[in-house]
């Protein structure tokens, strides 16, 4: 499907599935407890205070924000008017866990599947086990995942089960030596790679958007760098 759809792909980094109601996948009916979570601090870090540095903090117990985000205005607002930066929400992340069963009857969907059926299986199971993503849980409203690069410059998969709406910016490859230009202007020392960015909108130049809803797909394009945050807790 992503071969298909490069020049797609190419053009804007991104592409959403929405699944039919026909559509079955191997979901595990029971559920699956959060053990440690992540509180987030947010400073800004730019000196027009459009980037922000997003800090974490492990922890075991959840930051339940009192506020509310309906669109992509409230959270940006929230964020430029908060003093302390406190995070929006805590984000829990699970290891080793996932909501897909790895053994599936031939008419249901499996995400295992997908690897074993390109060319990483010939890397054999060390590398299917560190492809396959663990589980991401937000805890609350506004919950931030920052400006990261596609690892292993592979495409990647993301599937959004239930909650509230996932807010996607993606960031083009032909973009990305020029954000990395402004970025250095702004500070030398900030890296893109590092998975601790946030940036506003408005300090971008060419970007593209889009917004998951539960029960889609997201494919992400080799070395797009994209960031996110929820609605809701999802």
């Amino acid at each position: 499907f992503a071969f298909k759809n490069e020049k797609i792909l190419k053009e804007f980094g991104v592409i959403k599935i929405t699944l039919n109601s026909q559509c079955q996948l191997a979901l595990k009916k029971s559920q699956i407890l959060c053990i440690c979570s992540t509180t987030q601090i947010i400073p800004k870090i730019s000196k027009d205070q459009s980037i922000y540095s997003v800090e974490k903090k492990n922890t075991k117990k959840y930051v339940q924000q009192q506020f509310s985000i309906t669109d992509e205005q409230t959270f940006w607002s929230f964020l430029k008017d908060s003093q302390n930066k406190l995070a929006h929400s805590s984000i829990s992340r699970i290891k080793n866990q996932t909501l897909f069963y790895k053994k599936f009857s031939k008419d249901t969907f499996s995400i295992h599947s997908i690897p074993k059926q390109s060319l990483l299986q010939l890397g054999g199971n060390k590398v299917l086990d560190h492809i396959v993503s663990s589980l991401t849980r937000s805890n609350g409203p506004g919950g931030i995942y920052p400006l990261s690069n596609n690892e292993h410059e592979l495409f990647s998969l993301t599937y959004h089960h239930q909650g509230g709406p996932l807010h996607w910016l993606i960031i083009p490859v032909y973009q990305r030596e020029h954000l990395r230009r402004i970025i250095n202007e702004e500070n030398p020392l900030i890296c893109l790679e590092h998975g601790r960015l946030l940036i506003d909108p408005l300090f971008l130049d060419e970007h593209h958007k889009l917004i998951q809803y539960p029960n889609q797909f997201v494919i992400l394009s080799t070395r797009v760098l994209s960031q996110s945050f929820t609605e809701d807790s999802s």
